[in-house]
């Protein structure tokens, strides 16, 4: 961009400054050619006990100043929703899509968190202005894309947006060799997550004389049952208890394979930082992140979402692998997500921006 040029003028709409989602708007703000503005709908997240990050971009806080935030909405060039399930955020939508603007629609793989009939008619009550306009859509992966096609039809233009972070922080972790293999999960200890599922697959590990370890980090709900699903193995299990953001490419460091098995997940950050640090990687077919970077036998297993002997058969070929074959899994794991850094995922933002506004005209 040239001097005194100003750059496209960008207003943002999500839930709240969760550090992956700050990082990329520092980003987008440092990469310069957008003038970018967030609105957050809270403070922060009470499930999740991250320290608050340092935004250096500009933001508001809807609970604080809605006033100003739709003000920064009318001033935009384009609004990006990340966010419709607020009266706050139905009401930019309505305000944005009756003003003939141009704005889009970024979101996750709906459909996941209640039966599809049901998501389908809420989705269609709350994004009645989206269903209505021929607006473009961001998906969150490729995931996302094709779902959001499906239910939303050929009337429009689907771009693929997943989540970034920085993934450069993973990629000097230290690992050393051991006799054992550690298995690690991280996340919260929710159904969701499958952790029951990776508890039970565990014990039946160590039952058939696997020399192998288990860590878990993270706080959830299912910890006293975790703890007595793995109370005839607890000699082989860690559970470390939550880890800040900026703790985590130590625990990465401290395993072998890491297992994501989400019974569903839109996106899944922890599966590219864990292929940043040279994890082969566990993940499902019901997560984002798993179906975009995950190759069977190239940089982990790709197995079907909540099939605990799926998870065994991944967890038990990983146990009895060679050093060397792990290895090899481990660098396909680091090259998998070589070119998905925080640097190429404002580029990509902006230039879907720039897209959106020309097309709109």
């Amino acid at each position: 961009m040239e001097a005194g040029e100003v750059g496209v003028r960008v207003f943002v709409l999500t839930d709240c400054p969760s550090p992956y989602q700050v990082e990329l708007f520092n980003e987008i703000e440092a990469h310069g050619r957008c003038e970018l503005e967030v609105a957050y709908l809270r403070g922060r997240d009470p499930d999740r006990q991250w320290t608050a990050s340092t935004i250096r971009h500009e933001s508001v806080i809807l609970d604080a100043d809605m006033p100003r935030a739709c003000e920064a909405s009318r001033r935009a060039d384009l609004v990006v929703f990340n966010y419709y399930r607020h009266a706050r955020a139905e009401q930019l939508i309505e305000e944005r899509a009756t003003s003939g603007s141009p704005w889009c629609f970024w979101g996750e793989r709906p459909g996941l968190r209640q039966p599809a009939w049901a998501g389908r008619l809420l989705r269609k009550w709350k994004l009645s202005k989206l269903h209505r306009a021929p607006v473009p859509i961001w998906g969150i992966g490729k995931f996302a894309v094709d779902e959001y096609r499906r239910e939303f039809g050929s009337r429009r233009e689907y771009f693929n947006l997943p989540y970034f972070s920085d993934l450069q922080r993973f990629e000097n972790a230290d690992r050393e060799e051991r006799a054992e293999r550690v298995f690690l999960f991280s996340g919260s200890l929710i159904e969701r997550k499958g952790v029951d599922l990776l508890a039970r697959a565990f014990v039946g590990l160590v039952s058939q004389r696997v020399n192998a370890r288990l860590k878990i980090v993270g706080e959830g709900e299912l910890r006293q049952s975790l703890e007595q699903t793995l109370a005839t193995v607890r000699d082989r299990v860690e559970f470390a208890g939550f880890k800040d953001w900026n703790e985590l490419p130590r625990e990465y460091a401290s395993a072998d394979v890491l297992c994501v098995p989400s019974r569903y997940d839109g996106w899944g950050l922890v599966v590219p930082e864990g292929l940043a640090s040279g994890l082969p990687v566990i993940g499902t077919d019901r997560m984002g992140a798993a179906l975009e970077f995950i190759e069977t036998g190239r940089n982990g297993w790709l197995i079907p979402a909540a099939n605990e002997e799926a998870l065994f058969a991944a967890m038990r070929e990983a146990a009895l692998m060679s050093q060397q074959d792990l290895a090899g899994l481990g660098r396909g794991a680091r090259e998998s997500v070589r070119a998905h850094t925080l640097e190429n995922g404002a580029a990509r933002f902006v230039n879907f921006a720039q897209e959106a506004i020309a097309r709109w005209h």
